[in-house]
């Protein structure tokens, strides 16, 4: 064994669990304020890109460190690095504040991502690292449940903070800097008996490589519901903004919905999760692209959405499961860029799609058959492989 038993309980979880919002509020919190923004830096060059980018960098980042970030946890330790993480992240975060120039704040977002992609990756490796069997399962579970639920908040203390200007919402940055210190006084990080780390070979190659290219089409699915209601309600008659954010909202409710269904199934054969998950994601994706008014669509988002919060805890605790302490910085740290990856792709494929197919509705069957496809794929690589759920 290369770690001893820590005791962890719910406030040890808890601690773990907040830090799940910083790739959230890394996105979501400057959304409202995009507009703003443009209009303050309207006469830098290609400000209609670099805002934008504002935005994703942090994703792009955490897509290119995550792995890195995991090795660093399995050689140096876990705690440590999360904290001095958090509180840098905190720094870089609410920096804007006091700048004026777009391409500081551009360095400032390359920061906050680097530091996101450890927070993400250690914090989950953590949970891990301190909890076993059902009890991590459900820990692995809140974390969507977490992101999803801070989702509707950061959109909405950022459009309150907004009406302060466009640099208000950068304060919400620094809770990370409290959430550092519950870190500090309340987790233990196991010790390691053997210091002794092994290289990448450690890891179970195939096992890595299923769970990472599961993940990323997974990603794609979600993300594609996500990004897509807004855009799609338009074409139902619902063009107030208000009623859009409002029925984007109430799909959005599934997401923490199926993490909770996620607790009760958890114990299930993950082959048999995987492929009733992928199937209900196919089905609201044709119940999406049929759907005869708003109601109907944003029942079927809402229940794409469900399929989402079940599938990717699914996903969390399969890749988490065949990981040794030894490796399962470098793990999970592969698990949160493979999920990044497919954030970034699905900006992609849906557009791609749409111009083959004349439209994002009648993109929605292709998608769904390919999330078929997807379960029936990762069902028979499953059945052959020699994997067996703990």
């Amino acid at each position: 064994m290369m770690e001893q038993g820590v005791k962890a309980g719910f406030a040890q979880g808890l601690a773990l669990l907040l830090p799940a919002t910083s790739a959230v509020m890394g996105i979501l919190l400057l959304v409202p304020v995009a507009p703003q923004m443009m209009q303050a830096f309207a006469d830098v060059p290609g400000v209609e890109f670099l805002v934008p980018v504002l935005l994703t960098l942090p994703g792009l980042c955490i897509a290119l460190f995550s792995p890195v970030a995991g090795l660093l946890g399995d050689r140096l330790g876990r705690k440590r690095l999360l904290i001095g993480a958090m509180l840098v992240y905190g720094l870089a975060g609410m920096a804007p504040l006091a700048l004026s120039d777009i391409h500081q704040i551009l360095a400032s977002r390359v920061l906050v991502g680097v530091c996101e992609a450890l927070i993400m990756t250690l914090s989950t490796t953590l949970i891990g690292d301190l909890f076993t069997g059902q009890t991590r399962e459900r820990w692995l579970s809140s974390q969507t449940a977490v992101a999803s639920i801070s989702a509707l908040l950061f959109l909405a203390l950022g459009g309150l903070l907004g009406r302060q200007g466009w640099q208000a919402p950068f304060l919400i940055y620094g809770l990370a800097w409290p959430m550092a210190l519950a870190v500090l006084l309340l987790v233990r990080e196991p010790l390691r008996v053997d210091r002794v780390v092994p290289g990448w070979s450690a890891l179970p190659g195939r096992h890595v490589l299923l769970t990472s290219v599961t993940t990323i089409l997974a990603a794609i699915l979600f993300y594609t519901i996500q990004i897509n209601v807004s855009t799609v309600l338009p074409g139902f008659g619902v063009t107030d903004p208000a009623k859009i954010g409002l029925f984007s909202a109430l799909a959005s409710i599934g997401t923490p919905l199926g993490s909770l269904i996620f607790w009760t199934v958890a114990q299930r054969d993950v082959r048999l999760l995987l492929g009733l998950e992928f199937a209900l994601m196919a089905a609201a994706f044709l119940a999406m692209a049929h759907a005869p008014d708003a109601i109907w669509f944003i029942l079927a988002a809402f229940a794409g959405q469900v399929a989402a919060g079940l599938l990717l805890p699914t996903l969390l605790t399969w890749a988490m499961s065949a990981l040794a302490f030894e490796v399962r910085g470098r793990g999970m740290g592969l698990w949160q860029s493979s999920f990044a990856i497919g954030q970034f792709l699905s900006a992609l494929v849906v557009p791609a799609l749409a111009a083959v197919t004349g439209g994002t509705v009648n993109a929605f069957p292709v998608i769904a058959a390919g999330a078929l496809l997807v379960g029936m794929l990762s069902l028979l690589l499953l059945f052959r492989s020699r994997w067996s759920p703990a």
